[in-house]
Order: C-alpha cells, then structure tokens, then sequence
C-alpha cells in the first residue's frame, strides 16, 4: 500500500463516520415522530422509518452517500483486520439459514434474526478501523522517507519484470512463480542486483539492511 492509498483510505473512512452519524441524527428526528406507531415486525417498522426520515433534508443525499462508500469501507476493514462481521443464527424454534452480516452493511439494511446489531457496535466497527488507517499512514510515512524501503522496491519491481511479461502472454504467474525453476531464476537476479549494489560503493550494512527488508 502506498502512501497516497493510505492518506486517501483515512481520510475515506472518517468521511463515512460523519456520514453515518448524519445518518443516525436524521433517523433519531424520524423515529420521534412514529415512536407511538404499532408495527407487527422490525421490517414494518424500517419501512415507515425510511419514508418518514426521506422527508427530512439532507437524508436522501447522506443515504446515497453512505450506500457508494460501505463496500470501500468493507474492504478497507477486511485488509487492514478489523473484525467487522457476525454470524447470526436464527432461533432453534424458528428455523432458518445463517447470516453472515457485516456491520457496515447493516448501517442501511440489517439482516440479522432477532435482536439487531447496536449502533455501538457498528460505531466502534468504524472506529478501529480509523484507528488502522491511521496506524498504516505512520508506517507508509515513515517508508516515504526511507531510502532502504525504496531501494528494496526498485530490486522486486527488477526481479518481477521477467514475470510481468509472463502475464503479458497468458500465462498464470502465479504458477511460474512457484516453479522451482522460477525461484532459481529469482536468486540470480538477486546475486546480479547485489554485484551491482557492491561496484556501485554500496557498505556491508547497507546491503545487509536491503536483504533484510527484502526477506
């Protein structure tokens, strides 16, 4: 991940909290003005919140906004290890498949039997993954910096260029990568890559740090 993907994802995801907490406010002013309503299920009561909430200004945009973002936000949550998924199962009197449910999801529509996920939860789903975003800039602000970091990924772009064609003509890299042969193939690249390091007056230390990050 780069920098840049790093900056933008943070900044992405504290965009999307603000917009959920739009969102809540909005369907907190709606849920006021039916609280007295008799509803015979959960969707019942989704259904007459939505249409008395798409009457407040603001709420329709937030929602649009809200609905293009979650699967970024998904995404962003599931690469960065944040726990943002649940299994619900339905009640043993009831029957019923077994939901995979993602918090984020669930913000516009969720399925999940019985009791449904609390905005906390949801809330600190979206936290924690701030909270990683936040962790990967540090660590890609500190690469930008690091001439090692950058040395390492010119000698993988090299060695991956052999690979890149591969892929070019059809083949399946990933299988020509794990060939034996492949992997032979890369070594020597690496011994060139580490001759020229030398004659180019690279020290011992340095040299020994680029393997480092390398393996």
């Amino acid at each position: 991940m780069s920098y840049f993907q790093a900056r933008s994802d943070l900044k992405f995801i504290k965009d999307f909290k603000q917009d959920v907490l739009e969102l809540w406010k909005i369907e907190y002013q709606a849920a006021k003005k039916i609280r007295d309503g008799d509803f015979d299920s959960y969707d019942e009561y989704q259904t007459v919140l939505h249409a008395v909430s798409s009457d407040i200004e603001g709420y329709t945009d937030v929602r649009n906004s809200i609905a293009r973002g979650v699967l970024r936000a998904e995404r962003i949550a599931t690469r960065l290890g944040v726990p943002a998924m649940c299994q619900s199962y339905p009640g043993p009197f009831v029957g019923g498949p077994v939901i995979q449910q993602s918090f984020f999801s669930a913000i516009l529509r969720d399925m999940t039997h019985g009791s449904k996920i609390e905005r906390q939860m949801i809330k600190d789903a979206i936290n924690q993954t701030i909270g990683e975003c936040d962790a990967r800039l540090s660590i890609e602000k500190r690469r930008l910096v690091n001439p090692f970091y950058w040395i390492k990924e010119l000698i993988v772009a090299i060695i991956r260029i052999p690979f890149m064609i591969f892929e070019a003509a059809g083949f399946d890299v990933s299988k020509v990568e794990d060939h034996f042969l492949a992997r032979i193939f890369k070594l020597f690249e690496i011994g060139i890559i580490l001759y020229f390091l030398v004659k180019l007056g690279f020290e011992k230390e340095s040299i020994q740090q680029i393997l480092m990050k390398l393996f």
